[in-house]
């Protein structure tokens, strides 16, 4: 099973500004004392030495993940990083309206939802797409929430590749080829779902925008088992823990309730995810260090490695 991350922040896009750019290089630049600059390859090597928050960028765009599991062809949410992953795909069968790909929406706030409508792949004839969500309006929420005529100037029925719209249950969709999806409903104003992919007996589950009101045993025990044993989670880490506390409500947790989670559920790797708009990349690092050393004083056995999703981040299970 192969991942990539094409869109990791929550709630509003937020590109890289001039201003955030020019302190990167300022810092590039201040480090480059003992590199050789008229040599390409050393120059080279001292940027990839660099950490992200100095030679590149978490990136700005809202959830988007792809997962391929054996031949199939699976998108989870379709928020702005839709877009750039829909011009990757142009470059193959999708170009040519061959393309089959299975969407599970986790749900259809505007974060996740909003790149749809520049989703090239699926103006294309022939391209076939098929949404799933335990929504039993999701179809509807497609057309009036995103492509009414009143907020977008194409209709859901002008695209030209085929959208079938299915609701699904806790069952789950056999996907065939040994490949099982299954959801699990999580607590988020309006309701938001949680996606384990299964293949080959590996797991990865998804499982943005959720908060975890109470923290005894018995109230995480569903999450815990919809969790147990997967090689990946990805996890909503909005907020720090004083944030969650004045932000009690709002649907988002942090980066230490999934550290609590994955120690609890036999997890390899915990995938902080759907990034606070606000944040810098440094906030974003310091978060993964605080969030480490917080793990350091509550393990008990394994070893759980914590992720900062990015944009761009590749995994394979």
């Amino acid at each position: 099973m192969r991942i990539k991350f094409w869109g990791v922040r929550g709630s509003i896009p937020t590109p890289i500004t001039s201003d955030t750019i020019a302190k990167k290089i300022c810092k590039a630049l201040k480090g480059a004392k003992d590199v050789d600059l008229d040599d390409p390859r050393a120059i080279e090597e001292y940027v990839d030495s660099l950490p992200i928050s100095i030679q590149g960028n978490s990136g700005g765009n809202t959830s988007c993940v792809e997962v391929i599991a054996k031949n199939h062809h699976i998108i989870l949410d379709a928020g702005s990083g839709l877009r750039e992953l829909g011009n990757q795909l142009l470059k193959g069968p999708y170009g040519r309206g061959e393309g089959r790909a299975h969407i599970f929406m986790s749900h259809t706030h505007w974060d996740h939802i909003q790149g749809f409508p520049f989703f090239v792949p699926a103006y294309i004839p022939g391209n076939h797409f098929t949404i799933y969500s335990p929504k039993p309006d999701i179809k509807d929420r497609f057309t009036v929430q995103q492509m009414d005529q009143d907020m977008f100037p194409v209709s859901l029925e002008s695209m030209g590749g085929r959208l079938d719209f299915v609701r699904m249950t806790e069952d789950g969709i056999d996907l065939g080829d040994g490949v099982k999806v299954t959801c699990k409903l999580l607590h988020h104003p309006g309701g938001s779902y949680a996606y384990r992919i299964e293949e080959d007996g590996k797991a990865f589950v998804y499982a943005t925008d959720a908060e975890y009101k109470k923290l005894t045993t018995d109230a995480l025990q569903p999450y815990l088992d919809f969790f147990h044993g997967a090689e990946a989670l990805v996890f909503d880490a909005m907020y720090t823990f004083s944030e969650s506390v004045a932000k009690e409500g709002w649907g988002h947790s942090t980066s230490l309730v999934g550290v609590d989670l994955a120690t609890k559920t036999v997890i390899k790797r915990l995938i902080l995810f759907h990034h606070e708009p606000n944040y810098t990349d440094d906030q974003l690092l310091e978060i993964v260090e605080k969030t480490n050393s917080y793990y350091s004083l509550v393990r008990e056995q394994g070893h759980l490695e914590i992720i900062l999703a990015v944009e761009g981040l590749e995994l394979e299970l």
